[in-house]
């Protein structure tokens, strides 16, 4: 492998402005818990007093014991509304305690966080604009945002009790005066500040540590239920803002997204047939390893821990080589490329 030649392609991939996917492995750093730790979490704590709900309960523990996976395990068992709606709150509370520990990290130390310095980097370019499109509730994404100093659009207004619109993001954000630039962060399965009110419709409220009584978090859980949800606004408008994004797109930088949403990939993979992707995380999944290795992605470098402080590196025009130093991780990437 030619390093100095995967160098230049990575500074010149990253420099072009991507657009960014983050997956849960861009969160687990700050402590989020991984989807078996929240499956964990929900298998301990949940009990039920009606006898049909706990047999159904039981019946998801032990599916989540023999599968080892909450996706898969949400996808067979269809949870009846009871179980789901405690299922809804218990995964709520922990994202949130969680979210919450790590609002605490970037207010002492906001800026040396990777994603922040990655994102004041791609705003230092001319059109000053950056898009998101992440699967996770959590607010990493804006936390991040706010220390580079954006103009963050979730297609919610930023007021203490905000409102959806689908045309915010359409204003000239970027040369909003006081901000470096505007940073479109599209949460395609909802978000620990969004929540459905007792009239159905939907608000934004930052920041809450207990979910209001008589509301709903707008947050979509793994299976069936999620195909349900997103047929809902605001899920409609961000799909769509999603989907253009990504279509517009000059090339993707993925961090810890494992390619198994069904939501995001049939667009993303579409798209890289023709445009230049990157992928930084821990432990390539299989089906980041189809959709662009084995598929028809024919511009791609990939990233993922090779065995303590080395990574091994797949590359469409330098093949594959493990390297030393941990450049999987978002810290060290950044420096190969600035």
């Amino acid at each position: 492998m030619d390093f100095d030649a995967l160098l230049k392609q990575l500074q010149d991939w990253t420099n072009k402005v991507p657009l960014l996917v983050l997956g849960s492995g861009a969160s687990v750093m700050f402590g989020l818990p991984s989807m078996w730790k929240l499956g964990e979490h929900l298998k301990n704590t949940l009990t039920f007093k009606d006898d049909a709900d706990q047999r159904q309960f039981e019946a998801f523990k032990k599916s989540l014991e023999e599968k080892k996976d909450l996706e898969k395990t949400l996808l067979k068992i269809q949870l009846n509304d009871t179980v789901l709606k405690s299922v809804l709150k218990a995964t709520w509370e922990l994202i949130s305690k969680t979210d919450l520990e790590a609002y605490k990290q970037f207010i002492l130390n906001g800026e040396n966080m990777p994603l922040a310095v990655l994102m004041r980097h791609l705003l230092s370019t001319t059109n000053r604009k950056l898009s998101i499109i992440t699967t996770n509730y959590d607010r990493i994404a804006e936390y991040s945002a706010s220390i580079a100093k954006a103009f963050i659009c979730t297609g919610y207004a930023h007021n203490y009790i905000g409102h959806f619109s689908d045309i915010i993001h359409t204003n000239a954000l970027a040369n909003v005066r006081g901000y470096d630039g505007q940073i479109n962060i599209w949460k395609v399965h909802g978000s620990l500040d969004w929540f459905e009110i007792p009239n159905k419709g939907n608000i934004h409220l930052p920041l809450c540590k207990n979910i209001p009584q008589g509301y709903k978090p707008l947050i979509v859980t793994p299976g069936l239920s999620k195909y349900a949800e997103t047929h809902k606004e605001p899920y409609r408008t961000i799909f769509a803002q999603a989907d253009i994004e990504i279509q517009n797109a000059n090339g993707f930088l993925c961090i810890g997204y494992g390619f198994n949403d069904e939501h995001v990939q049939p667009k993303l993979i579409q798209q890289i047939k023709s445009k230049p992707i990157i992928v930084i995380t821990r432990e390539l999944t299989p089906k980041t390893k189809e959709a662009i290795i084995y598929g028809e992605c024919k511009n791609y470098i990939l990233m993922e821990e090779s065995g303590g402080n080395h990574t091994k590196i797949y590359s469409s025009s330098q093949g594959e080589q493990i390297v030393e130093n941990s450049y999987w991780q978002l810290s060290e990437y950044i420096k190969l490329i600035k």
